[in-house]
């Protein structure tokens, strides 16, 4: 006799915010996130990010740019994108809300140096930590006790081309897992500063 499969709970086609989040933090699918529009003039005012956000920020790199996320809730996600070359010498940092943290993570970062403007595919946080650094990358570790993260929009070669982006994925309450495409300029030598700290 056939047996029928059978599932419980939600359809199979429903999915809860968090596993929508994950996917889409995965994926670097951003169709559901609703889009905030930044000058270089209010990123360099500072500013909080929103939830279920992508920031476009046409941030040039010529003035230091301080940056808060959201509360880090389980589900959270919000996605900060260059829409402007990074390359002005000054530092942006994530800080983290009050309270919240970066998780301990490991990012391999990479770099292709195919020309301007490449874009390679994201690296994301993991919780072990890399030994071997791949593709003329470093490898950038984060841990738990972290929450700031500054990266230095350095001259000429960087990886803060028009078109990189940092998304940030909330998996556990008061902490981030972090997701980084960059975009090459120059040789796409990852930027002088690149760096989890404790402020």
């Amino acid at each position: 006799m056939a047996r029928t499969a059978r599932s419980s709970g939600a359809s199979s086609g429903a999915l809860d915010l968090y596993s929508k989040r994950y996917i889409m933090w995965a994926a670097s699918d951003w169709n559901d996130l609703t889009v905030s529009t930044k000058s270089d003039a209010n990123v360099d005012a500072g500013l909080t990010l929103a939830n279920g956000t992508i920031t476009e920020a046409a941030w040039d790199g010529g003035g230091a740019a301080a940056i808060v996320l959201p509360a880090a809730t389980q589900g959270a996600m919000c996605v900060w994108r260059f829409t402007e070359q990074a390359d002005g010498g000054q530092n942006i940092t994530f800080t983290t809300a009050a309270g919240d943290f970066y998780a301990a993570q490991t990012l391999d970062t990479v770099v292709h140096n195919f020309g301007d403007e490449f874009s390679s595919t994201a690296v994301k946080g993991h919780a072990f930590t890399s030994t071997v650094a791949v593709n003329a990358g470093a490898i950038k570790t984060a841990a738990a006790t972290h929450n700031t993260f500054t990266i230095a929009s350095t001259a000429t070669n960087n990886q803060t081309e028009k078109g990189a982006e940092i998304a940030f994925f909330c998996a556990e309450d008061g902490y981030w897992r972090v997701s980084f495409r960059g975009a090459e300029l120059g040789s796409g030598a990852l930027n002088a500063t690149f760096a989890f700290t404790t402020a």
